[in-house]
């Protein structure tokens, strides 16, 4: 019932995201702990030197990490009604564009759980809308490597015009 599943005819696994994105939301923007989990991604040396335990917050954080990667699992499983190790093999290029498109720094202490939800429903959108254009399955890794470099480009505030501009200009080796 887990994946299939209807309460007030919306699918479980839709309040089981939204329980997990409010719980993250809060856990990073109003606890203590979140605040020590950005800072150590923003930068270990500063986080250590105002007194944060860099080894204790990661492992914190990567405990939590798998307690929601276990719950996908799960969720995961009762959706395609089978166990097997490899059934999510391939999302993370997915998630990694969903990150970026979503406003987080790969370089880390920067980002929100609301950026990566909204960045997860537009990466959701670019894969249905290459489905309905009928775009062979071996090109959507192609797309999706092109969505992350504009958004890394947007992030680092490099606008594309100029991105072009400096590339168009760029004197013959």
């Amino acid at each position: 019932e887990i994946g299939v599943g209807k309460f007030l005819g919306i699918p479980i696994p839709i309040y089981i995201m939204m329980l997990l994105v409010v719980a993250s939301h809060v856990l990073l923007k109003h606890t203590a702990f979140g605040r020590r989990a950005i800072a150590v991604g923003a930068n270990e040396v500063a986080a250590k030197l105002t007194g944060v335990n860099p080894d204790k917050t990661r492992i914190i954080v990567y405990t939590i990490s798998s307690v929601t990667a276990t719950i996908a699992g799960i969720v995961m499983a009762s959706l395609t009604q089978q166990a097997y190790a490899m059934n999510a093999s391939g999302y993370e290029l997915d998630v990694i564009t969903a990150i970026v498109v979503g406003g987080t720094s790969l370089m880390g202490g920067n980002g929100s759980v609301i950026g990566a939800l909204i960045g997860a429903v537009m990466v959701g959108f670019i894969n249905n809308g290459l489905n309905l254009l009928d775009m062979p399955s071996a090109y959507h890794p192609i797309a999706t490597g092109i969505v992350i470099l504009v958004a890394l480009i947007l992030n680092q505030g490099v606008s594309l015009p100029a991105l072009f501009k400096k590339l168009v200009s760029r004197p013959a080796a």
